[in-house]
């Protein structure tokens, strides 16, 4: 298969004829990756900031790369931690919706708006912003905030301390944090959230009088409903289940905590 490649050491642009999927990797600056529902195939690449050292972008076999190179997760740590940290870029990829996204950063922020396939996004302290997304959206952050809006399908994040916001038509939603909350709005309700953190609370909104199943582990934390707090079955620590509709199926919330809270209100 053959290869393009672009060095690009200025503000540019770039179009490519096959794309199939899209990798972007940043250190500082922003990536927006913009889908068109009109554009069946190919992107179009806008580099409008640059750093001394070029960007790179190729093409092989339908995959199309944009940034820098650096080798898994040790290579973004020592980014983030500064070493290189001349590297910046700001970048917007215009792309036909049905096409995979994959981003990394190190602080760089990161935000895809309107595809219709499976994203990943990863960051050390870039903020990502994910709005109108259909499909299973994996992000990982260690200190960026992560706010998904109007999503259709699955969400999975993992942060340390970076806020989560998460909303629409949600599918299976699984949060593991340490210290940030964790906010989650369904748009009438979703199969499962299943929440872990340590002291971040989790507040889980559903619509009006969709049933709940609940389930609250936690050391210190309180379990509530529709603001009313659920009596635990243990004496020391937090143990809840509480099925509102035997039968009726519904939402399925579970929270494991050491002092963070769990809220769940409807409507």
């Amino acid at each position: 298969m053959s290869t393009e490649s672009w060095v690009i050491n200025a503000p540019q642009t770039v179009d490519v004829a096959d794309v199939r999927r899209v990798v972007v990797q940043l250190t500082d600056g922003a990536v927006d990756v913009v889908a068109d529902p009109a554009r069946e195939a190919g992107a179009h690449l806008y580099v409008s900031e640059v750093s001394e050292r070029p960007l790179q972008a190729s093409v092989h076999d339908g995959e199309l790369r944009v940034g820098y190179d650096f080798a898994g997760v040790e290579g973004l740590v020592e980014r983030a931690k500064g070493l290189r940290d001349k590297d910046r870029a700001v970048v917007r990829l215009t792309v036909p919706a049905h096409v995979p996204v994959k981003v990394t950063t190190a602080r760089a922020t990161a935000s895809v708006l309107g595809t219709q396939a499976d994203l990943s996004v990863t960051t050390a302290t870039g903020a990502v912003r994910v709005q109108g997304v259909s499909g299973t959206a994996s992000i990982k952050t260690a200190t960026g905030a992560v706010d998904v809006g109007e999503h259709v399908g699955d969400v999975h994040v993992s942060t340390a301390s970076g806020a989560v916001t998460l909303g629409g038509t949600l599918g299976r939603v699984s949060v593991n944090t340490v210290t940030s909350g964790v906010e989650v709005v369904a748009r009438e309700s979703t199969p499962l959230v299943d929440a872990r953190t340590v002291s971040g609370d989790v507040a889980v909104r559903l619509g009006a009088g969709s049933p709940v199943n609940l389930k609250a582990r936690s050391v210190t934390g309180k379990a509530v409903l529709d603001g009313v707090r659920l009596d635990s079955s243990a004496q020391r620590t937090t143990s809840v289940d509480h099925v509102d509709q035997p039968g009726a199926g519904g939402a399925y919330v579970s929270a494991n905590t050491v002092s963070g809270d769990l809220t769940v209100s409807r409507g």
